[in-house]
């Protein structure tokens, strides 16, 4: 048999374990992102049930800061009809936010998922006017980009989309104000526990010219940054560190949210919760048991760069070596150097 065919059976060995290695991984990725989008989606319907939103909009928006939750339900969008009819016999629903179309669509722009989009109206009586609020549940705090940044667009796209909706060709008068609020549910220590608002300010830099707020004061932004639960915390942060918690046994948070917020917990909801709790706790296993890999494959790495420096040492040809280690050449050439062998 000539050398050019001939194959190290030990090579394709490793061959074949590390393609059934790399499979194995993209397979156990795969599983963890749909869980992540799974828990993705019981936040999100737990964040749409119409009383929760009330008590976000209550302790986050100035509008409705001074609001009791019964004055400002109403506010929100008309309840669907779907969602007029108690869920639990026992319980009478508050409702689920049907909100507007969260897939907002641009021929130009693509296409921008929200997770929850929704109307209100001030509680101003005859001045009442209508706000835009999206509501984004985040787990990822380092997705890539600053969240931010993504946040600003979303409310670019919040205003932009009001044309032909809201008002027609140049009546921008009837412009209204939006608001992106993001939930952060593992934000890093340092802004644990913390409620930020970003909006627009007016500066005079020559002279002390006055404009009328409501013509610039159009967008606002909030990082909502959970931690641990803890009623020592501000209302609506240990409010929603409580309902969004993955470790919180569902029954303490009924007892929680019934006891400390009047929230009635409908068999809907805590199926949710019962959902969230499960998922969370399958990706925080799988999280270890990947870590715990990575760590024993990592020593295991170590062990045999150790075994061909103490070859080299041995005056083992690097042939030999590379056949015995499967490292190429070139890594062997490189360990050798790094520990001033070669």
């Amino acid at each position: 048999m000539s050398k050019g065919l001939y194959s190290d059976p030990y090579q394709i060995l490793q061959k074949d374990g590390d393609s059934m290695k790399t499979s194995t991984t993209v397979a156990q990725d795969l599983g963890t992102w749909q869980e992540e989008q799974a828990l993705d989606a019981a936040c999100c319907r737990l964040l749409a049930n119409k009383i929760i939103l009330a008590h976000v909009l209550q302790g986050c928006v100035p509008e409705y800061s001074r609001c009791s939750i019964p004055e400002l339900l109403p506010c929100l969008e008309s309840t669907p009809e779907i969602c007029s009819v108690p869920v639990d016999q026992d319980v009478l629903d508050p409702g689920r936010i049907r909100g507007e179309n969260t897939a907002d669509k641009s021929i130009t722009e693509g296409n921008v998922n929200f997770d929850i989009l929704l109307s209100a109206r001030t509680p101003n009586g005859r001045e009442s006017r209508q706000i835009f609020i999206n509501v984004e549940s985040q787990n990822d705090w380092n997705p890539g980009y600053p969240l931010l940044k993504r946040a600003f667009y979303y409310c670019g796209r919040l205003l932009s989309r009001q044309k032909g909706i809201v008002f027609q060709n140049s009546d921008y008068q009837k412009l209204q104000k939006v608001y992106s609020l993001w939930i952060c549910l593992d934000p890093p220590k340092s802004k644990q526990n913390t409620l930020t608002s970003f909006h627009m300010m007016e500066e005079n830099l020559v002279g002390n010219a006055k404009y009328d707020k409501m013509n610039y004061d159009m967008v606002s932004m909030m990082m909502i940054c959970l931690g641990q639960p803890d009623s020592r915390q501000e209302d609506i942060i240990n409010l929603l560190s409580v309902l969004l918690s993955t470790e919180m046994d569902p029954d303490v948070k009924k007892q929680i949210l019934e006891r400390e917020y009047n929230i009635p917990m409908t068999v809907e909801m805590k199926k949710e919760a019962e959902t969230m709790c499960g998922i969370g706790h399958a990706i925080a296993r799988k999280n270890l048991e990947k870590g715990m890999e990575q760590g024993l494959e990592k020593g295991i790495q170590k062990e045999r760069e150790a075994n061909i420096v103490a070859m080299l040492k041995e005056k083992i040809p690097m042939e030999t070596i590379s056949r015995i280690t499967h490292y190429s050449l070139d890594q062997i050439q490189k360990l050798g150097k790094l520990h001033g062998i070669l």
